[in-house]
């Protein structure tokens, strides 16, 4: 017996193996939570995969055409079960639903989703279930855009690749129209994008359909525009139908202020409202004289060996009141019996029906384009069209095209399309301008008494083109005064459009660092000026643009 009590009393003593006893009690506990631990991660990551593929699929609904709630369902249903592929979830389209929203949102859901446990359930009462839901704001935005494009002379020669600069923008801003029209087409509203199209050079065709519109005005208003070209004030409407000529459609610009605003025109304030572009003829090709006294050869710019060269002349000047021919520059410039009917018949030939010569001169480019709703294929297909009559021609004046480019989408005369700013459709509306040029703002100097030729300000010696000082300028003025002046102006439009909440992007092509810094302020960030150094890079830098101004987002 004591033998026996020795050895019992041994083994109650002994703790050798005491661990691994203990191990095993607790073995069974650990792996539960291991595993439901495990059950948890998967239940985490497969809810955020889900969501998302829920936020994809309901994007790819929102930017369909899809305008019901079962079009919708089908559309997203698909896009879900693509998403979730090879995820390791069962997924049909009962656990889903896309439907129309509230302002204008499609919303997605998906609930009763299973994530098969490893092991959790033995404690749950089922499988668990994860949901998810996604909003995206279909077009709440909508956008008016204006298309501000350079289409002076220098825009037909080649930049890098070989393609002449005018036809890579013709189909660079035509893809641009595609992309926003696609957008359009997706979008509940029936009027989600409208877009213009504004041509330049040293002035804007505005279109002659607006002859007779009250913001027009046949005669220069006394105040505000200076000094008239002509001899006595006149209508150029009804001096072009003296000569049974038509007006091409091209304006001057407004003076100072009203020149980098969107003032309405009205006759209250006659310096408010627009002229004809109207260039005088300019003398004969024989010895007239720079005053009475002196006499220089003035030679026509289709003749050889000018000395003083006349740039425009496309009516003879006739006689002086006193039966001979008159000399001074002046007197034969505007003299207004020279533009009488019984000289109809004496109109240059070219002067009828081009705009090289006569009153028309420098009107060479596409009339503008007003804010066109692009949602169905044939306004898209008109605007393209606008864009591809495009033609490269005349000097370069951004301040005047960048202007009429904010006339379109001010909801001001002359035209007053654009939505007001601060109203409850306005508050939802993005207004664009996309401007492109590819060279300085340009006023030449000649060597003849006018010392310009006849542009947008008319003769640079009427004083109607102001520097930054707010002076103006004269004919002494050099083409750099002449161009900062210009800049000046351009400078001025962009600060008040964009004070208007007018958002800019603008493109260089080819420019130099002059116009490269000009433009960089022009627009509203440093991110929204594009450099274009190739003329194949124009489709895809407005490619890129239309896909900034795109406003398709996810919400929630």
């Amino acid at each position: 017996m004591t033998m026996w009590k020795r050895l019992a009393a041994r083994l109650r003593d002994d703790e050798r193996g005491a661990i691994a006893v203990q191990f095993a009690l607790l073995l069974i506990p650990i792996a539960i939570l291991t595993f439901g631990l495990i059950d948890l991660s998967r239940a985490s990551v497969q809810k955020r995969q889900l969501q998302d593929a829920l936020d994809a699929a309901t994007l790819m609904a929102a930017r369909s055409t899809a305008t019901t709630n079962a079009d919708l369902d089908t559309i997203g249903d698909a896009a879900l079960a693509t998403e979730m592929a090879g995820l390791g979830v069962t997924l049909t389209a009962a656990n889903s639903t896309f439907s129309l929203g509230d302002n204008n949102t499609v919303v997605g859901k998906v609930q009763n989703v299973t994530i098969k446990p490893i092991i959790s359930n033995l404690w749950s009462s089922g499988d668990p279930n994860v949901s998810a839901d996604s909003t995206v704001m279909r077009s709440v935005n909508k956008l008016e855009v204006a298309l501000v494009l350079d289409n002076t002379g220098s825009m037909a020669s080649t930049l890098g690749s070989g393609a002449r600069k005018i036809d890579a923008l013709i189909d660079a801003s035509q893809s641009l129209v595609d992309v926003l029209a696609a957008a359009a087409a997706r979008a509940s509203e029936t009027d989600a994008v409208k877009i213009s199209v504004v041509p330049f050079s040293m002035t804007v065709n505005v279109g002659s359909t607006y002859q007779s519109q009250s913001w027009m005005s046949g005669k220069m208003p006394a105040t505000g525009y200076g000094t008239d070209v002509f001899a006595t004030n006149q209508d150029r409407f009804a001096l072009l139908s003296n000569l049974g000529l038509t007006w091409a459609g091209c304006v001057e610009s407004r003076p100072a202020p009203y020149d980098v605003t969107d003032d309405p025109p009205t006759s209250a304030t006659p310096a408010s409202l627009f002229v004809p572009f109207f260039a005088p003829d300019e003398p004969d090709d024989n010895t007239v004289g720079v005053n009475q006294s002196s006499s220089t050869r003035y030679r026509d710019s289709r003749t050889t060996g000018t000395s003083y060269p006349i740039l425009n002349n496309w009516l003879p000047d006739g006689v002086a009141p006193n039966g001979t021919l008159a000399t001074a520059w002046n007197t034969r410039s505007t003299p207004i019996a020279k533009y009488g009917a019984n000289n109809k018949n004496n109109v240059l030939s070219l002067a009828k029906t081009g705009t090289v010569y006569g009153p028309n001169s420098g009107c060479g480019m596409t009339s503008l384009m007003r804010l066109t709703n692009v949602r169905s294929t044939t306004q898209r297909d008109a605007v393209k069209t606008k864009l591809g009559q495009m033609v490269a021609n005349g000097n370069t004046n951004v301040a005047m095209g960048l202007v009429w480019g904010w006339h379109t989408l001010s909801n001001n005369g002359p035209f007053a399309d654009g939505v007001i700013p601060n109203s409850t459709e306005g508050q939802k509306t993005t207004k664009v301008i996309v401007l492109l040029t590819d060279g300085d703002n340009t006023n030449d100097t000649y060597n003849n008494p006018n010392n310009s030729a006849y542009t947008g300000y008319g003769y640079i010696g009427q004083g109607r083109l102001k520097n930054a000082s707010g002076t103006a300028l004269t004919s002494s003025s050099t083409a750099t005064n002449r161009r900062d002046a210009i800049d000046s102006r351009e400078k001025l439009v962009c600060d008040n459009a964009k004070a208007e909440g007018v958002q800019i992007y603008a493109i260089g092509v080819g420019v130099s660092s002059h116009s490269k810094t000009i433009l960089q302020d022009c627009a509203t960030k440093l991110d929204m000026y594009y450099d274009v150094t190739d003329a194949a890079q124009l489709t895809s830098v407005f490619n890129t643009i239309a896909g900034s101004i795109q406003n398709l987002r996810i919400t929630k």
